[in-house]
């Protein structure tokens, strides 16, 4: 692949793109049988001397062509998407291009529409000027070589029949995409599948045409283009596509439910989640979809054994490394999530994840092992494992972790969390000695202690009291207005 910028617009070239490009030129200089003119007259003749240079010639002359016509039409796109003041990249690939909008957002319909009709008229202003020029040339009486002339008629037959093909409405041509568009805007969700039944409609009608005209590489398109079109009409059936605002209303209503997750309304994502499992016809994609929208807010929600059943019932997609790992920790099975967690630690490079994997060491009394990962907190990774700890109820546990991450970072929320564990572990002692290293590293809200409910088993010692004053007397004093 080689990269270069065309009027400030981004090209990538791929491989496949300069092979295939180069075996359709093999093939038509292949398929030239005049036996008059320039190259036919030469690559007739099996035995002509000039015949391997003017093979070759023609191969060239092709994929220069098509490399060229591809480039152009996507530049149409890609133009007519920065007028619309979007970042356009191409891409040559395979037989064809791609241009990629990089749209923040779904576009108008219309502005769709102009930017896919864009493509195929630089395509035919491209063959016409091909076309222009040769007979200008002709008109003029310059000299003229067999090869311009046979590049320029190649050109112009190129580019105005593979514009033309490519406005007939069968997906993925741009005739597709405008159908799609337009038909969504008329009928909304089913215009999609409307668009699908009339790319199989002409799809079969081309391929009844190439079978014909003997053509048996447009034929092969065609046949492709239709089975394409069976598998997005299966998706349909399923809810996958279309996708954005047009998506199934369930799937809507799960991305609504994935946004309440993102800003913390947990309640409200369940129960939509919930509502969607309860919807009559719910298509499996969508179904799986929500099974992995509801394991998510149970790892949220600390249930672990609610994340894994609703994660067995996810299928047609991964259940992320992280959320089954940390189900499975809050299920009380670090020896499982322990892979998982090493896993999801390698593939995304995230300090959160790693303290988890370490965490997940801790637990599991693999102390060095988590002290010799690189890139970990080692308080970070004892807070992790005592947090699972406390959901667990393991309240002693989770206390010897708080205190692990008091040794490595002494400061006092990490005493005050192991005085927390040990409270709930009616463990005084250790408590009210935890709260004392507290105090001593600086810790000195009285009242949200004095509240906390984890420290309900301390109230009324007067130990505790006493402690609580401590805090009071230590408070700087504050100056009172006159």
């Amino acid at each position: 692949m080689f990269q270069f910028k065309l009027r400030g617009i981004p090209v990538q070239v791929h491989f496949s793109h300069v092979l295939i490009a180069l075996l359709l030129g093999w093939s038509f200089a292949q398929s030239e049988r005049a036996p008059t003119g320039w190259p036919g007259q030469v690559l007739v003749s099996q035995t002509h001397p000039d015949r391997a240079k003017t093979l070759a010639a023609v191969v060239i002359i092709w994929f220069f062509i098509i490399s060229v016509s591809v480039l152009v039409h996507e530049l149409g796109h890609a133009l007519a998407a920065r007028r619309f003041g979007l970042e356009p990249e191409i891409h040559l690939v395979g037989l064809g291009g791609r241009t990629l909008p990089h749209a923040k957002e779904e576009l108008p319909w219309h502005r769709e529409v102009l930017m896919t009709l864009a493509g195929p008229s630089a395509g035919l202003a491209l063959g016409f000027v091909a076309g222009l020029t040769l007979l200008a040339l002709r008109a003029l009486g310059a000299p003229l070589s067999s090869m311009v002339a046979y590049t320029l008629e190649a050109a112009f037959a190129a580019n105005v029949f593979w514009s033309l093909v490519n406005l007939v409405p069968v997906a993925p041509l741009d005739g597709g995409h405008i159908a799609r568009a337009v038909l969504m805007r008329l009928f909304g969700r089913r215009g999609f599948l409307y668009a699908q039944l009339i790319t199989l409609l002409f799809a079969g009608v081309g391929l009844g045409v190439s079978l014909f005209l003997r053509a048996p590489l447009l034929g092969l398109l065609f046949g492709l283009w239709g089975f394409r079109g069976v598998t997005v009409v299966q998706a349909y059936r399923r809810g996958e596509l279309p996708l954005g605002a047009a998506a199934h209303p369930l799937a809507q209503a799960l991305e609504t439910a994935e946004q309440q997750i993102r800003a913390g309304a947990l309640d409200e994502a369940a129960r939509a989640g919930a509502t969607v499992l309860r919807g009559a016809d719910v298509p499996p994609t969508v179904a799986s979809r929500a099974h992995l929208l509801l394991g998510w807010v149970a790892v949220k929600q600390s249930n672990g054994a609610e994340a894994l059943r609703h994660f067995r019932e996810v299928a047609h997609q991964r259940v992320p490394p992280a959320a089954l790992a940390a189900a499975h920790s809050l299920a009380g099975d670090d020896a499982t999530a322990l892979p998982l967690w090493a896993e999801a630690a390698r593939v995304a490079d995230d300090a959160t994840l790693r303290a988890e994997y370490a965490g997940a060491l801790l637990r599991l009394g693999r102390e060095p092992e988590a002290r010799q990962l690189p890139g970990v907190r080692l308080a970070a990774a004892f807070l992790a494992a005592e947090r699972v700890h406390y959901v667990r109820g393991q309240y002693e546990q989770a206390a010897h972790a708080a205190e692990g991450a008091f040794r490595a970072e002494p400061r006092p929320e990490h005493a005050y969390t192991a005085a927390c564990d040990w409270a709930r572990a009616k463990d005084t002692t250790s408590a009210l000695r935890c709260l004392t290293l507290a105090s001593q590293n600086g810790y000195a809200d009285a009242p949200a202690a004095r509240e906390d409910p984890d420290l309900a088993s301390l109230r009324g010692l007067p130990a505790f009291e006493v402690w609580l004053q401590s805090l009071r007397a230590d408070a700087p004093m504050t100056e009172q207005g006159g």
